[in-house]
């Protein structure tokens, strides 16, 4: 697992350290990139959050080339707690991962599952990590997904996914 951007605390049970005969090969072998993006509190979140998804999604260029096991890409943005519209931070998040998914397929020519969960400061770290690893663990019907923390607080992305297919 490898993550990149912004260092949020209901990521840190997801930020294991590294062993000390840790080496490169392990980094190419893995399966998984988590992205953090933290939201700043302004007048413009809408503004602010596509951009914060255009410099993850330049972020990830050069991994995706240097990690052809990578199967899973998850995109954790936080918004500030006092947020009035998340809802709007899900669908500009999933617009950015459905276009991210299709530029993969296209420039890599494999199928990659992207999952986006908006969170808040008070997300808990341990249930987002259960989440993360339940997602990882099986194999998603659909080839991406964005969902707020509320939507999966209380049980597995997948079935938030299958829910929303309904």
């Amino acid at each position: 697992m490898l993550l990149y951007g912004d260092s949020l605390d209901s990521l840190a049970y997801l930020a294991l350290p590294v062993p000390h005969d840790h080496d490169a090969l392990d980094d190419r072998r893995a399966r998984t990139m988590i992205v953090g993006i933290r939201v700043p509190d302004t007048n413009h979140p809408r503004q602010a959050l596509r951009s914060q998804l255009r410099a993850a999604h330049d972020i990830l260029t050069k991994p995706l080339r240097t990690h052809p096991l990578v199967r899973h890409i998850f995109y954790i943005v936080e918004v500030p707690s006092d947020s009035p519209t998340p809802d709007r931070a899900v669908n500009a998040l999933s617009a950015a991962i459905c276009a991210h998914h299709a530029e993969i397929e296209m420039r890599h020519g494999r199928d990659i599952c992207i999952t986006g969960i908006v969170t808040t400061p008070h997300t808990d770290p341990v249930t987002l990590t259960e989440r993360v690893h339940q997602r990882i663990t099986t194999t998603p019907f659909e080839s991406y997904y964005a969902t707020s923390w509320d939507q999966i607080a209380h049980r597995s992305i997948a079935a938030a996914a299958a829910e929303a297919l309904l």
